[in-house]
């Protein structure tokens, strides 16, 4: 324990990824290693806590890393989903174990580091102080603070204010811990392929004439149904679809499916945009106006370059990368919540196995 005048030391266990990175923003640490904040002498572990079989977080697991270094206060930083009912964690304080869980996710979108910083500071001047976050009001600045059940003494938890979508806030921070677009970049083979074959709407006067009489709100709804497309041939593909059956209720199932929808989602579009901007700047490089005028009996303008940019991405994505993948099996088990979770699941049997 610490001395008086002494800074307690705290152990701070962060999932690989943005957990890890965003808590390494909160110390000013850009590596792993013992730093001063206040009244707090932090050493920040990246780690993956391993989850038990009904997916909660195997806190024994984390306990005895922190036996191993000594600690007074001990936080966990991860991006699983947490919830109370329909109410998402942001936080939960266990006082008699000196231990706060944060669940990044429950952080949203937007201001994540921010945010981070004032739950960890606050729950951890709670635990220090043994005292309840925020005013007696039961408010805090991260949320609204409630009390619970726990086995190991008292115990609060921090949700968002009612006023506040806290379950779209929820799903909108997994689809951030997923990180679509650092998916895009591994995205590679499928880039390719689908630029192979767009590539021809620059060559073929026939695609400039089907692009010329498409109206805008066609070739839109063939952008939507190519993207959806693929978002679909992704989810199939690598299994990534979840069920209520592993995750144990289907709320957190449906949580999970959204987030891997809308991260895809945003991924395809980016790829696609990426491809687009490729193909025009290709096309207004390569087709000579005066030749094209010639083909679409009409003057060419630059809407007939971006309509031919958009009629060759839309064929190049279906046509070429429908059947692409992502460019490893290791992105595949990192890109979405249900896959690394299943990987929690294994590193707790692994453990157990070695322990035999």
């Amino acid at each position: 324990m610490a001395l008086m005048n002494q800074p307690l030391r705290v152990a701070i266990f962060a999932d690989p990824g943005l957990p890890s990175r965003t808590v390494s923003r909160v110390l000013g640490d850009g590596n792993d290693g013992e730093k001063t904040v206040g009244r707090y002498l932090f050493s920040h572990h990246k780690s993956r806590t391993p989850a038990r079989p009904d997916g909660t977080l195997d806190l024994d697991t984390v306990r005895g890393w922190a036996r191993d270094d000594d600690v007074d206060l001990l936080a966990i930083v991860t991006e699983i989903p947490r919830r109370a009912g329909r109410k998402p964690k942001i936080a939960a304080l266990h006082y008699g174990e000196g231990l706060v869980i944060i669940s990044l996710p429950a952080l949203g979108w937007q201001g994540v580091t921010q945010r981070l910083r004032h739950v960890l500071f606050d729950s951890l001047d709670a635990l220090a102080d043994q005292q309840t976050p925020g005013t007696d009001q039961h408010t805090s600045n991260s949320g609204v603070v409630y009390e619970q059940e726990s086995r190991s003494g008292r115990s609060v938890y921090i949700t968002s204010p009612w006023w506040r979508p806290g379950r779209l806030r929820l799903v909108l921070g997994m689809v951030r811990t997923n990180e679509p677009l650092s998916a895009v970049s591994k995205l590679s083979g499928v880039l390719a392929a689908a630029a192979g074959t767009g590539a021809f709407g620059i060559f073929y006067s026939s695609i400039w004439e089907m692009a010329d009489a498409l109206p805008s709100w066609r070739l839109g709804l063939i952008t939507a149904m190519v993207i959806v497309t693929m978002v679909l041939w992704l989810i199939g593909a690598n299994r990534l679809w979840e069920h209520s059956r592993k995750l144990g209720d289907l709320t957190e199932a449906a949580m999970y499916n959204a987030s891997t929808v809308a991260t895809l989602l945003l991924s395809v579009i980016l790829l696609y945009l990426v491809l687009f901007i490729g193909i025009l700047i290709g096309g207004i490089g390569v087709i000579e106006s005066g030749f094209m005028s010639s083909k679409i009996g009409a003057e060419a303008s630059l809407g007939n370059y971006v309509d031919i940019a958009w009629l060759s991405a839309s064929m190049g994505t279906v046509a070429g990368a429908l059947g692409s993948n992502f460019d490893s099996e290791d992105t595949i088990r990192e890109l979405t919540h249900g896959k690394r979770l299943a990987q929690r699941f294994k590193q707790r049997q692994d453990a157990n196995e070695n322990n035999c």
